[in-house]
């Protein structure tokens, strides 16, 4: 006698077992924790020093230790969160004396992303940017602070696949994580108002449309000279809220 299987079962129980189980990927539970870990630490709904129990991550979301540990794994090598020794992790602090080197890094990278997408672009490659940046814009409009974050983040990893190199993507894409947590530090308590704040994203707009322009054209050196410019524009914001924030916490004289 012919033994039962999936596709004729005798015990339809048994069946829908093991058809539930075929109908699993391998490693959705490790995705599903690790992006809405990672949005949540990029969003501050997480802030810098926040701990995370792998018990209570489990209860959370319903699956095992495994797949928790493997995405808290991923989410340390993007340095968003430190591992604790049998204690699970805690989300990174942005230590100032990290700056320096972090905009070394994202410049070197931003330039060797422009130089290459320079060479390299499809039109479908600078549809995507142009789409990315007018979302940019519409999010300024609005005020929308979060979205701004996300739109500028997806324009500059759409420049990164432009360019065709995946490890050098890669490694972009973690400084942009880290920066991106940044920028939402300093506009969380830097808020969107004002000639200044309104100059500064139109500014930002500008430039991703030179970027654009200079992909287009293939001019490989003035994208790196751009790649510079905008790194710089970010750059001086950010010194800018750290020295505003030093001067806020002097004593009055």
């Amino acid at each position: 006698m012919p033994r039962p299987s999936a596709r004729n079962p005798k015990n339809p129980t048994r069946a829908l077992a093991t058809v539930t189980r075929i109908g699993r990927p391998k490693g959705t539970g490790t995705q599903r924790v690790y992006e809405k870990l990672r949005e949540e630490i990029l969003t501050l709904r997480l802030p810098p020093g926040a701990e995370l129990s792998e018990t209570a991550l489990e209860t959370r979301f319903g699956i095992s230790r495994t797949p928790v540990r493997e995405a808290l794994i991923r989410l340390s090598s993007e340095g968003l969160i430190s591992l604790l020794p049998n204690r699970g992790a805690r989300v990174t602090s942005i230590d100032v004396s990290d700056i320096p080197q972090l905009f070394e890094a994202l410049e070197l990278c931003q330039r060797a992303a422009m130089r290459w997408a320079a060479l390299r672009r499809t039109p479908e490659d600078l549809a995507e940017m142009r789409r990315l940046n007018q979302e940019f814009l519409d999010a300024a409009k609005r005020g929308e602070t979060e979205r701004m974050g996300d739109t500028n983040r997806e324009f500059h990893l759409a420049v990164a696949r432009a360019c065709g190199n995946r490890y050098l993507s890669a490694q972009y894409a973690t400084l942009l994580a880290v920066s991106l947590r940044m920028a939402r530090t300093v506009f969380a308590y830097a808020p969107m108002s004002g000639e200044s704040a309104e100059g500064y994203y139109l500014e930002v707009v500008r430039q991703h449309e030179q970027m654009i322009a200079l992909i287009e054209a293939r001019d490989v050196e003035g994208g790196d000279a751009m790649a510079r410019t905008h790194t710089q524009l970010f750059r001086d914001r950010v010194v800018r809220y750290f020295n505003a924030s030093l001067a806020a916490d002097l004593p009055s004289p």
